[in-house]
C-alpha cells in the first residue's frame, strides 16, 4: 500500500494482522502491568514504533488507526517517508516489539507456547517486505541472512530512538488504545512530550 507523493517521498502503510479480534481492555492496566504479546496494547506499540521512527528521522505521519471494518482486524500507521529513511521506518514495529520484550515490558500469556522470535518476525512480515522492497509469494520466505540483516538494522539503528521518546510513546499508545485512531497532528504533539532536552 504505497502511494507516490511529489518528488522522492512516498507513503508507506504499515499493517499488522492480529490473531484475534481486538477487545476493549481496561486502560488502567496500560503500561503498569506487563503487556501481553499480541494484545491490543501490544499492537498499539507496534504501530507507534513506526510513527516514532518516521517522525524522528524527518518523515511525517498522516495517522495511526485500527481498521474496525476490516475482517482481518488490521492496524496501521500511515507514514510519509523519503527513500533514505524508508527501511528504518519499516523496522519500527519490529523494533518496538523487541524493545518491549528486551526490557521486560511485555510477555507471552500463560499457555502461549509459541516461539517468541517466530511471533515477532511473523508480526513484521509486511514490514520485512517493505524493508526489502519486494512482496513474497505464498510459497516464499525471506532467507535467514535477510531476516538477520533486518533484525540487526532494527536493533542497532532503530531501537535506540525509543529511549528519546518513551514517555510520549506511552501516552500515544494509551490514546490510540482508547480512541482507535489518532491523526498525525496529535501523534506529533504527544511524541514531543518524550523529547529530552
Amino acid at each position: 500500500m504505497v502511494r507516490q507523493v511529489p518528488l522522492t517521498k512516498q507513503t508507506l502503510c504499515f499493517e499488522r494482522t492480529p490473531k484475534e479480534h481486538p477487545m476493549r481492555e481496561r486502560s488502567a492496566t496500560l503500561i503498569h502491568m506487563k503487556i501481553r504479546v499480541d494484545s491490543v496494547e501490544y499492537k498499539c506499540w507496534h504501530e507507534v514504533g513506526h510513527a516514532t521512527v518516521c517522525l524522528h528521522l524527518g518523515g511525517d505521519v498522516d495517522f495511526i488507526e485500527f481498521l474496525d471494518g476490516d475482517a482481518r482486524g488490521h492496524a496501521r500507521a500511515r507514514c510519509v517517508v523519503t527513500s533514505e529513511i524508508e527501511r528504518s521506518v519499516a523496522c519500527g514495529g519490529f523494533a518496538a516489539e523487541f524493545y518491549l520484550l528486551n526490557n521486560s515490558y511485555a510477555e507471552q500469556g500463560s499457555g502461549d507456547e509459541r516461539n517468541i522470535s517466530q511471533v515477532v518476525f511473523h508480526n513484521a512480515t509486511n514490514d520485512r517486505e517493505d524493508f526489502w522492497r519486494r512482496k513474497l509469494g505464498s510459497d516464499e520466505a525471506f532467507s535467514e541472512a535477510e531476516d538477520r540483516q533486518f533484525m540487526n538494522h532494527a536493533i542497532e539503528s532503530v531501537v535506540p530512538i525509543f529511549n528519546l521518546y518513551l514517555p510520549g510513546m506511552r501516552e500515544l499508545v494509551r490514546e490510540l488504545f482508547e480512541a482507535r485512531r489518532i491523526e498525525g497532528r496529535r501523534v506529533k504533539e504527544l511524541l514531543r512530550l518524550g523529547i529530552h532536552r
